[in-house]
Formats: structure tokens, C-alpha cells, sequence
């Protein structure tokens, strides 16, 4: 009688484990997945044949000041995007978190990776990232370009992590396909542990130099027009459809609204990396990518240096 029972105890045991496993598997099955998750070998493949010049500063001094600037950001970086001369450099490669200059990796990777048009799922994980959103609602479906303007215009981190999920399938795989972006680029002192860039328990912040953000900034807008064309919208309504509600967009640069003649790229925020920033402002023929890592005061730091060199 005893072995029986263990006998039949092992059995409805065994049943359960196969009913449970079954079920795991019908619902993960049922999951509406609306196009196939890329062969993140191939991508890294298809990076690694593109043999175009990666384009850089021509100088990269750490330190090259003028006694008429001062600024108060910890890290600082002007370049002539007509000379590619260093126009400014204050500890320019010096490491420091980025915050949510992050998204600019994660939107090229996300435009390498899938097509505008890529329709992709909300999870409720997004959901529940926190701090800047675009709002988004668990089982919406918006297409990666409507994400983008999320990512880059409100620096929305449910975004950030829509685009990691659906393109990959894992935000962890999809954050190894930034950095194998950073080892493609040259950026050695680039590295990520997020696609959003938010401040995370034991685990370090998302980190760069001024230099290696000019590098990436100018390598994503010139390969992606759009990317640069999303960044400089002041504004955007994402009407509601059949897959997802009505999205009202307003860009957190302020672009001329900030500085006459801004038109982009990001900027961001946390408490490890303070106030952040890659600019992009033209006046006239000049035309000038700025870098501001840790400041204390972003639109002080980034006045005085446009007064002084679109003057």
C-alpha cells in the first residue's frame, strides 16, 4: 500500500508538471509577435561588412578652452560640423554616465535592425519601467517610427524598452547588440547595461565620453535622416487607431524654443549623470554639435557656448 501511494502521488505530480508545462508553452505561443525576431547574428554580421570611414573630430584633446567661455558642466565638447575641427573641450574624454543620451544608441540600433513601418507590441514589463513615458498601454501596437518619436521627444523609457523587446525578443539581447554597436563604432569607453538609460540597482550606470557621443551622434544622423528628422519635430499627435490610443508629443529640448537655431538631438537626466546633453544648432553657414555631460545648469552651459561660437 505504501509504495501505491507514492506511486500515485509521484504520478499526479508528474501530470501537473505536464499540464503546467503545456499551458506555459499554448500561452506563450498565443503572444502576437507581428514580425519575426531578427537573427542578431546576422545583424552583427551585416555590421561588420560595412567598411565606410566612421567619422570623428579631427582633434580629440581632452582640454582646449577660450578665457571668453566658461562652463559649468563637469564634461564639455563643441565641434565645426563643417571642419570637424574641435572648437571646445573640457575633460572631453573623460568617462561619466549618460542617462538617456543612451536612446540615441538605442534608436540606431532599432533602425538597423527592423523597418519603420515594424508594428511592435506593449508589454506590461514596458509599462511599469517608470519615470519618462510616452504613456503607453499594455497590448498597444505602434510601429517602431511612431516609437521613435516616444524615445527621442519625450524620452519615453516604456518606449526604450517596446523597441529592446520586440526587436530581440530580450532586453538583455538587445542591450549586447548596443554594445557590439559601440565595438563596431570604435567607441571603447562606450558601454551599456540598459536601453534607456535609467539609474538601476546593483548595476552601473550607462557610460560614454563627449568625444565618443559626437561620434555616435554624427554616425546615427548621417546613416538615418529620419532619426534626425524625428529629433527636430517640436511636436507630434500619434492619432488613436485600431491598435493604440491617441499620443500627444512635445519635445522636452524646447528646440528654438530653447536656442534659435537648435534643431536636436537629446537631452537627459539622472542622478548618477545630472544634467546631459547632445545639441545640434546652426546659424547661418555655422553649424555645431555640442556635448554637455553633468551639469548643473544645461541651458546656462549651452547658451554660452552657442553666443560664442555661432556669434
Amino acid at each position: 500500500m505504501k509504495f501505491k501511494r507514492i506511486f500515485i502521488t509521484n504520478l499526479f505530480c508528474l501530470i501537473f508538471l505536464l499540464a503546467t508545462s503545456l499551458f506555459v508553452r499554448y500561452h506563450n505561443n498565443k503572444r502576437p509577435l507581428l514580425s519575426p525576431i531578427p537573427d542578431v547574428g546576422k545583424i552583427i554580421a551585416a555590421w561588420s561588412q560595412d567598411k565606410k570611414p566612421i567619422w570623428s573630430p579631427e582633434d580629440r584633446l581632452s582640454n582646449l578652452a577660450t578665457a571668453q567661455v566658461d562652463v559649468l558642466a563637469k564634461s564639455a565638447l563643441v565641434v565645426d560640423l563643417n571642419s570637424n575641427q574641435t572648437l571646445y573641450a573640457k575633460e572631453a574624454n573623460q568617462v561619466l554616465p549618460i542617462a538617456s543620451l543612451t536612446k540615441i544608441m538605442t534608436a540606431l540600433v532599432a533602425l538597423e535592425s527592423a523597418p519603420l513601418n515594424s508594428k511592435m507590441v506593449v508589454s506590461h514589463q514596458a509599462t511599469q519601467v517608470g519615470e519618462a513615458t510616452m504613456n503607453l498601454k499594455t497590448k498597444e501596437k505602434l510601429t517602431l517610427e511612431e516609437l521613435l518619436y516616444g524615445l527621442m521627444l519625450v524620452s519615453g523609457n516604456d518606449a526604450a524598452t517596446v523597441i529592446a523587446e520586440n526587436i530581440t525578443g530580450r532586453t538583455a539581447l538587445f542591450v549586447h547588440l548596443m554594445n557590439e554597436k559601440t565595438n563596431q563604432l570604435g567607441l571603447n569607453n562606450t558601454r551599456f547595461y540598459n536601453p534607456h538609460g535609467l539609474d538601476e540597482k546593483h548595476t552601473p550606470p550607462n557610460q560614454s565620453t563627449a568625444y565618443e557621443l559626437a561620434i555616435l551622434s554624427y554616425y546615427a544622423l548621417d546613416k538615418f535622416p529620419s532619426l534626425g528628422k524625428i529629433a527636430a519635430t517640436d511636436s507630434i499627435a500619434i492619432e488613436a487607431n485600431s491598435d493604440h490610443q491617441r499620443h500627444y508629443l512635445i519635445n522636452n529640448l524646447g528646440l528654438e524654443r530653447t536656442y534659435p537655431g537648435l534643431f536636436g538631438l537629446k537631452p537627459g537626466y539622472t542622478d548618477s549623470a545630472g544634467y546631459c546633453l547632445v545639441g545640434l544648432a546652426k546659424k547661418e553657414q555655422k553649424a555645431v554639435l555640442v556635448v554637455l555631460l553633468n551639469s548643473p545648469s544645461l541651458k546656462t552651459d549651452l547658451v554660452a557656448l552657442l553666443d560664442y561660437w555661432l556669434r
